[in-house]
């Protein structure tokens, strides 16, 4: 995920559009940054960490709608950051399961045995009918597991 290309993937919903992009392409614009990620908790640690990171895009025609971050270590692809705007004729179950079809494919391909993230408020669970877990091991907040393949 070190590249610079945007890599489009097939998204369930037609209307959305999926990119995995590598950490020196465009950042996101600080205006879709504060609203994917609302309430002023955007620290320059996040921000940069947003700017600079790999990440997953879901685009609903050019808005951005959804975002994660991601980061690969040898065994797993860790997910600290998901942020969603959604319009009321979209639904926020649509992007987030976008957003881990991406994230899922995106670990499988980098050979990671597994996939840690925390979910986004209030959507905790949704990953969890698709088979994440809790991590209950020195780990604080709401974290959640997937083992792959």
């Amino acid at each position: 995920m070190s590249t610079t290309t945007s890599h489009p993937i097939e998204s369930a919903s037609p209307r959305l559009e999926v990119r995995v992009v590598g950490p020196d392409a465009e950042p996101l614009a600080d205006a879709d940054l504060r609203r994917l990620f609302p309430g002023g908790g955007l620290t320059q640690a996040r921000l940069d960490r947003l700017r600079g990171w790999p990440r997953v895009t879901v685009l609903d025609g050019s808005q951005v709608v959804g975002v994660a971050t991601c980061q690969k270590t040898e065994t797993e692809l860790r997910v600290p950051e998901i942020g969603m705007d959604v319009d009321p004729d979209l639904s926020s179950h649509e992007v987030l399961h976008a957003l881990l079809d991406a994230i899922e494919l995106a670990g499988l391909a980098g050979g990671c045995r597994r996939v840690v993230l925390m979910p986004p408020r209030g959507l905790a669970w949704l990953p969890a009918r698709r088979g994440y877990v809790a991590i209950t091991e020195r780990c604080a907040g709401g974290w959640l597991e997937k083992m792959l393949g």
